[in-house]
């Protein structure tokens, strides 16, 4: 009940928010490990869609990447964002482009989620190929935008509300 409760409610001192963020910024770690193996398989893939070899290697890749960003895009989704709409020194522009960004994600995720690699006709499988890769190449422009702007913002908001 109380994981249900901290998932639901936006973290609400700097503390939680600190520790959510090393929490993102170990998953993006785990997330990057991944990338340049999941862009070559959603390659590959949608090169040869006919290959179940292939088909086998992206549906591997999917069970490891999957559940990590789902957490990651869950917890920035229900508690991270809705702290950064509360600190007046984020821009309504910085967390619309935030939004939109975990939307396109949102979106490529549901494309390689769609169905079972092994399950789906050739067009479909081609389909799943492309999204992969589109999906770990934006994957890793979040990570890199993520480390080079949103971290250091969120760190600045952070240490400047500190008394």
């Amino acid at each position: 009940m109380a994981a249900e409760s901290k998932a639901n409610h936006p973290v609400r001192n700097e503390a939680g928010v600190r520790h959510l963020l090393q929490e993102l910024n170990r998953e993006d770690s785990q997330l990057r490990s991944h990338l340049l193996d999941a862009a070559i398989a959603g390659l590959r893939l949608s090169r040869n869609p006919h290959s179940q070899e292939l088909r086998g290697d992206v549906a591997k890749l999917w069970s490891s990447i999957e559940p990590v960003l789902s957490h990651h895009l869950d917890t920035e989704d229900s508690q991270v964002l809705p702290w950064l709409k509360e600190q007046k020194k984020i821009s309504a522009k910085t967390l619309s482009k935030i939004r939109e960004s975990h939307n396109g994600l949102r979106e490529l995720m549901s494309a390689v989620a769609s169905r079972e690699p092994g399950t789906i006709g050739f067009e479909e499988a081609r389909q799943i190929g492309k999204a992969l890769t589109a999906l770990s190449v934006a994957l890793d422009d979040m990570i890199d935008d993520e480390e080079r702007r949103l971290l250091p913002t969120l760190r600045r908001v952070l240490f400047e509300s500190l008394p």
